[in-house]
């Protein structure tokens, strides 16, 4: 299997498991949160309407990212917004957060792909995000 079949296969997965945990949401607009592990991805992940930045909006909220080495460098997060912003994947969510980013270099990337930086928090990471 080459790089991007691999690639591919791992955000299908992810994203079927964003689908379920996105529908078994109560509509109460309540923050739930689950951790996400494969292969290639361990995200935090946390579903919620209350974002400070998106008020009212349903936002995706992924923090704590970890890629395996194998993926790495090879377009996995990039795949990932652009599947997200392109709204084929079947959630509801209209905004994707990112939060914990200690990567400066990565910083650059994310405002690139057109995130934008959250103005709150106080932590020593910083918080983007993305509206579709």
């Amino acid at each position: 299997m080459d790089c991007t079949t691999y690639i591919e296969a791992e955000l299908d997965l992810y994203f079927a498991w964003l689908t379920q945990f996105e529908a078994s949401i109560p509509r109460a607009h309540d923050v739930v949160s689950n951790w996400y592990t494969s292969q290639v991805l361990q995200a935090y992940t946390r579903y919620s309407w209350f974002k400070p930045s998106t008020p009212g909006a349903p936002a995706l909220c992924l923090a704590n990212i970890t890629l395996a080495d194998s993926a790495r460098g090879q377009g996995y997060f990039a795949r990932f917004v652009e599947r997200f912003t392109h709204g084929g994947d079947g959630l509801q969510a209209r905004v994707l957060y990112l939060e914990n980013i200690a990567s400066p270099r990565f910083e650059d990337k994310l405002l690139r792909m057109g995130f934008q930086r959250c103005n709150y928090g106080t932590g020593e990471f910083s918080a983007y995000y993305l509206v579709r």
